[in-house]
C-alpha cells in the first residue's frame, strides 16, 4: 500500500482512468454528435471570418487607390508602370 501514496504512481493510474473514460465518452453517440456540430460551429466560424477579413482587405485597398488617385499619385504610378513595361 505504500505505492499507492506516491504521487508518480497515483499520476499513471489517473491517466489510465481518464484514458478508459475517454475511449467510453467517444464511442458515445450523444458525444460524437456534439463534437461534430461543435466542429461544424468552429468551421463555419472560421469561413465567416475569412470573408469578413478579405472583404476588410478589399476595402482597405479601395480606400488607398482613392487617396492615391485624389492625390495625384495613381497617375504617377500608372506612368511609371509604362516605363517599366516600355523597357521591357
Amino acid at each position: 500500500m505504500k505505492y499507492l501514496k506516491s504521487a508518480k504512481v497515483i499520476c499513471f493510474l489517473s491517466g489510465i482512468a481518464a484514458a478508459l473514460v475517454g475511449v467510453k465518452m467517444v464511442k458515445s453517440k450523444t458525444v460524437r454528435k456534439a463534437c461534430v456540430a461543435t466542429m461544424a460551429k468552429g468551421m463555419k466560424l472560421q469561413k465567416d471570418a475569412q470573408e469578413a477579413f478579405q472583404n476588410m482587405k478589399e476595402e482597405a485597398e479601395d480606400l488607398c487607390f482613392e487617396a492615391q488617385k485624389k492625390a495625384g499619385l495613381a497617375e504617377d504610378e500608372e506612368a511609371s508602370q509604362e516605363e517599366k513595361a516600355s523597357e521591357v
